[in-house]
């Protein structure tokens, strides 16, 4: 079992508050059945890695211990718990809370599964929970040892974000699904409320802070992919942030929502970059669909609900990073392999550059979307 772990000097400076409660029961301590070990060992190096790197840049930490799977309730303003959580079957545990079998796709989770990947949790108290499935998937490396997967120090330093807000978050990235039974101004009003600026600033803040972890070390070890050079190491690291998120997000998709629907045609770019007619006709056609269809269902990536879209969460790990790859010489790799890391280092700028333009045309038709859904006139120009 883990103990409590210092973190470092620098981290003592800022009163701790109580956080608002996430989308998990922070109420219960998870029982020591529920806990995976193998991949609390998996997530202890990078959430020290992130908490030291903040406090390095200069953000002085709201705790300054941390708790591993503790077995009972930790009321220290001081402490930071973390638990990882085997997520269960909702008819698949014991009255102890123990998993007797894991879910089968489609199939509901009981309330102590982590759905989101990882979420700080806390009532007067601080508590980051993560699904053993989603630490093992975010931290998969393959045979590399002494290296580390950069997806997981992403995860972890946006949650930690959160904490410097005071605030409770959650790693999603799903995309929200519109009854078009109801009535245009019950649909209207749902509508509006995923175009919150407040939603939207406080994860793209927590965004903001993360990627200055990312920034600071993912050109070092263990990120640092010695078969490339130190340029082609940093694309490369944006690259498997990608992958690793979508695979996340189709895992999720797959393991309890029954039969997930396409987005709507309106949010899959055909052309980069796109032009502004285009965008604007787009985005009426979603709104009108919306707003006039009354059978089925409409999905969409939403953009403040929980956190922005992964596509626009990659886009701001490319802006990010892409500079500093730019910066770093085009050396240091090894010569195995040379020809495969000389067409990884030609490649991973254009895939940087789509992920970017890809992620700018969903900014620019969420902003559209939302210009007229709280415009007088919303149904202007529907058929």
């Amino acid at each position: 079992m883990f103990r409590r772990v210092p973190i470092c000097a620098a981290a003592l400076l800022i009163t701790a508050s109580a956080l608002v409660a996430g989308g998990v029961n922070a109420a219960n301590v998870i029982p020591a059945c529920r806990i995976d070990e193998q991949a609390s060992r998996a997530l202890h190096p990078t959430l020290q890695a992130a908490a030291s790197a903040y406090a390095a840049l200069g953000k002085p930490l709201l705790f300054d211990t941390l708790e591993w799977n503790p077995r009972k309730a930790v009321n220290d303003s001081r402490t930071l718990t973390a638990y990882v959580v085997t997520d269960a079957a909702r008819d698949g545990v014991t009255p102890q809370g123990c998993a007797m079998r894991r879910p089968q796709r489609d199939e509901p989770l009981d309330a102590l599964s982590v759905r989101e990947g990882c979420v700080v949790v806390a009532v007067d108290r601080k508590e980051l929970r993560c699904s053993a499935d989603a630490v093992s998937l975010f931290a998969d490396i393959g045979k590399k040892p002494g290296r580390a997967n950069p997806t997981l120090l992403y995860v972890i330093a946006h949650e930690l974000g959160h904490i410097y807000q005071r605030r409770a978050g959650e790693y999603a990235g799903r995309a929200e699904s519109l009854s078009l039974r109801g009535d245009a101004h019950t649909k209207l009003k749902q509508l509006q409320t995923y175009c919150d600026p407040a939603l939207i600033t406080r994860e793209e803040g927590a965004d903001t802070m993360a990627l200055k972890v990312l920034t600071a070390l993912l050109p070092k070890p263990p990120y640092r992919e010695p078969l490339f050079s130190e340029q082609g190491s940093v694309f490369w690291s944006i690259d498997q942030i990608n992958l690793t998120i979508n695979q996340w997000q189709q895992a999720a998709i797959e393991r309890e929502f029954v039969s997930p629907s396409k987005v709507h045609a309106a949010f899959v770019a055909t052309e980069f970059p796109t032009p502004k007619a285009a965008i604007e006709r787009n985005a009426t056609q979603f709104v009108c669909d919306a707003l006039t269809k009354t059978k089925g269902e409409i999905s969409f990536p939403a953009k403040s609900s929980t956190h922005p879209p992964l596509v626009q969460r990659v886009r701001r790990i490319a802006e990010a990073l892409k500079p500093i790859a730019l910066g770093l010489p085009l050396s240091g790799g090894t010569q195995e392999f040379r020809s495969v890391a000389t067409l990884q280092e030609q490649l991973s700028p254009i895939f940087t550059h789509i992920y970017r333009e890809n992620a700018a045309y969903l900014d620019a038709l969420h902003s559209r979307i939302c210009t007229r859904v709280n415009s007088d006139s919303p149904l202007k120009g529907c058929k």
